[in-house]
């Protein structure tokens, strides 16, 4: 076993997926000018689900630093808007004018006014619900009120009801929530290839919907946590977004899924779980760990291992073997890569010290 002494800072299926990016750039005050033409698209690097999100870096003139982002190799998602008058479920959203669509995600629907950009619901398909078409048709929601800029704020609450197929039966249940939604910070975002944008602003949304009555579960409650990062003087799409989607019973401590869904559009220089001719497989358990993991592969003996945090440093290095556990107990709780190579080939993945 190895025990490392040096300490350094460093989930799974939804019932509901929620995931509506707002659309805007060009200016540091957005107004509805701002917003993404129809027929604008933008193909993303999907990201380790694991990448944190620097929810307390807030402010005028501050710094993000994804330089370290890990990648799904392989795995892009094409995100862009369409006109929602003409996608198969125009009827269900009838006020809709715009749609943004995440390949093989999500459909959120949309449209604007000058004083906000308003959100009339989401489609997504859902392995046990079949299409699941989320409708804010009495009550809908506001997503930014305009004009918006750095510290401005928007709350709002929707009602309406969600439609689904629960053991084969369409089932309807009522739904209602409140988003919370603002630009809390702006300044300079780094990225893989030495990318630094300057002039960034993030937009970030938290938005609280109860599904009312849900044959088996009863009453669920799904939270939404997104930041969204615009460089707004070269396009009106994101460059960089964070999704987490929390469900759980109303006001439980534990939840009953959890989700993170990070996309880039610049590519990461790290790559997660790879599985073609540069790299080879192994296995990482219990991961999350309270303080020890064991790897299991087949490895020669000239494989070898480098542990590093999130800013990029390397903090231990070490041979591996096949059954080998490895203590990270001294290890601050956090999120960690495991970079192993051998006979020319590497692989990346991460580990989580809880």
């Amino acid at each position: 076993m190895i025990k490392f002494e040096k300490k350094f800072t460093m989930k799974k299926t939804l019932l509901f997926t929620a995931i509506s990016i707002s659309l805007f750039g060009g200016a540091q005050t957005l107004t509805q000018a701002d917003e993404a033409a129809i027929g604008t698209t933008n193909n993303m690097f999907l990201c380790d689900s694991f990448t944190v999100d620097y929810a307390g870096v807030t402010g005028n003139a501050v710094t993000w630093d994804y330089t370290n982002l890990v990648g799904i190799s392989g795995q892009t998602r094409n995100v862009g808007v369409t006109d929602a008058t003409l996608s198969a479920n125009a009827a269900d959203f009838p006020t809709s004018t715009f749609a943004y669509e995440v390949e093989n995600s999500v459909t959120s629907f949309y449209n604007s006014t000058s004083a906000s950009k308003i959100s009339q619901g989401f489609i997504f398909d859902e392995p046990t619900l079949g299409l699941v078409v989320a409708k804010f048709n009495t009550d809908d929601e506001i997503v930014i009120t305009y004009p918006f800029a750095y510290a401005s704020t928007s709350v709002d609450y929707y009602t309406g009801v969600v439609d689904y197929t629960l053991s084969g039966s369409p089932t309807t249940s009522n739904l209602s929530g409140v988003a919370h939604a603002t630009i809390d910070g702006v300044g300079t975002l780094n990225l893989p290839q030495s990318v630094s944008l300057t002039n960034v602003i993030r937009y970030k949304i938290i938005d609280t919907t109860l599904m009312l009555s849900v044959p088996i579960l009863g009453d669920i409650e799904i939270i939404r946590r997104q930041f969204e990062y615009y460089d707004l003087a070269n396009g009106n799409l994101p460059v960089l977004t964070l999704t987490k989607m929390t469900i759980q019973s109303p006001g439980a401590s534990t939840p009953i899924s959890e989700q993170q869904l990070v996309l880039s559009q610049y590519a990461p220089v790290l790559w997660l779980g790879l599985n073609d001719n540069s790299s080879f497989d192994f296995e990482v358990y219990p991961n999350p760990t309270q303080g020890e993991y064991t790897i299991r592969g087949e490895f020669t003996n000239d494989a070898k291992a480098k542990v590093l945090d999130q800013s990029g440093r390397v903090i231990a290095q070490f041979s591996v073997s096949n059954g080998m556990s490895v203590d990270i107990s001294d290890y601050e709780n956090g999120m960690y890569f495991l970079q192993i190579s051998d006979n020319n080939l590497s692989t990346v993945k991460t580990i989580v010290k809880k």
